[in-house]
């Protein structure tokens, strides 16, 4: 019996989380800010060095360049040996406002994000608004219990400001997520 239980209880939990994903909504939108020294034109000049992104971006084996869509840079993001993900720029007005999405439609979710730059207090104001719908039932538990919605841009926020010669916090401006599964 004993065994029995410990060969499926594994799968109980996974069977649970998926359920538990499933009721949660796809869609989410969450936006995070923090306050920089460094001007406008240097926070751009940075996050859209794409291949430079590995320097100080945790968890990037590589970026390379992909083909323009659109007259707009394209790049592949690679973590570990495995994953690649394909990411473009939808719009970009230096230093002001740039707009980035998946580009890979296999993916378990797509989404964007609206990077914000504002000069404020001779430096920046820099917000990101992520744009989600999250296909998968365990991504959608994860993503809600374990990084929180809002984790992933903290953790670029973050690194951002590191790169910068800059130990920031994150605030949390807003988290909206819709109903229905």
């Amino acid at each position: 019996m004993t065994l029995l239980w410990l060969f499926l209880s594994p799968l109980v939990v996974v069977a649970v989380i998926t359920v538990i994903g499933a009721r949660l909504p796809k869609t989410h939108s969450a936006a995070s800010r923090i306050c920089l020294k460094a001007p406008p034109e240097e926070v751009w000049r940075v996050i859209t060095d794409f291949p430079s992104y590995p320097a100080w971006r945790p968890g990037l084996t590589a970026v390379e360049l992909g083909p323009h869509i659109d007259g707009l840079p394209s790049w592949f993001e690679v973590c570990g040996k495995k994953i690649k993900v394909h990411f473009r720029v939808v719009a970009s007005e230096p230093p002001r406002r740039l707009v980035t999405r998946l580009v890979d439609s296999g993916l378990p979710l797509s989404g964007a994000w609206v990077y914000e730059l504002r000069p404020a207090n001779g430096g920046t104001e820099l917000s990101i608004t992520e744009q989600d719908k999250i296909y998968s039932p365990f991504l959608r538990f994860f993503t809600r219990f374990v990084i929180a919605y809002h984790g992933v841009m903290d953790v670029f926020l973050i690194a951002l400001a590191r790169a910068l010669g800059e130990d920031v916090a994150p605030e949390h401006l807003s988290l909206r997520v819709e109903a229905g599964g």
